[in-house]
């Protein structure tokens, strides 16, 4: 058995490469992307660009994630370190999000309420990224990445998470002094009434 001092396969060079750009790409860029979207998008069709874009980063989320348990086991154990068991925890708290997201829908449509559930929508999700982000940096020091690599990544990292951030406090100022609804909690739907909109038709804009 081959040991983690000792050059590991092509293969496994290269699906490394693999798992840090499609868990990059997902972590820096779409799943961030869609919480910032579903804030400054004043849309009937807000919250579906929101979905449509989480689900997209989960897809190449999960595709990383199987090659980073191959990268785990092969061709030496490594699975029980902090990268591929944060990974873990990550993927599987993601998974919870439509689940969350929809049955907030489903009592919003039925009560025009936002519950527990929207809330936990809203918070796992900030938390699951923001973890999922540093796990990133991690795994660059854990396969031995350049320091100009690792410095790299956790400049655009901390500028995409700052920016995010960012995002959520604006948002969070306009709506509390009366500003137009903005958000992120998921399947929240304003009702609104305008001259091109019958009496009671969703807008689709979501607010937390």
């Amino acid at each position: 058995m081959e040991e983690p001092h000792q050059k590991p396969p092509q293969v496994r060079i290269n699906a490394e490469m693999v798992h840090g750009i499609l868990m990059g790409i997902a972590f820096v860029i779409f799943f961030p992307g869609g919480a910032i979207l579903i804030r400054l998008l004043h849309s009937r069709n807000a919250v579906w660009i929101h979905a449509a874009t989480q689900l997209f980063a989960y897809a190449l989320a999960l595709s990383g994630f199987g090659l980073g348990v191959y990268i785990a086991v092969y061709p030496y154990r490594q699975i029980n370190v902090y990268h591929p068991i944060i990974g873990i925890v990550v993927i599987a708290f993601f998974a919870l999000q439509p689940v969350l997201a929809l049955v907030q829908h489903a009592f919003w449509k039925k009560e025009q309420r936002k519950t527990a559930w929207g809330v936990a929508h809203v918070w796992l999700g900030r938390v699951v990224l923001t973890l999922g982000m540093i796990n990133g940096g991690l795994g660059l020091m854990l396969s031995d990445n350049t320091t100009k690599g690792e410095i790299g990544y956790g400049v655009v990292a901390a500028v995409v998470w700052l920016g995010w951030v960012g995002v959520v406090v604006w948002s969070e100022v306009r709506k509390a002094k009366g500003g137009a609804p903005v958000g992120e909690s998921g399947m929240e739907m304003k009702k609104e009434t305008s001259a091109t909109s019958p009496v009671g038709t969703e807008d689709g804009i979501v607010k937390e």
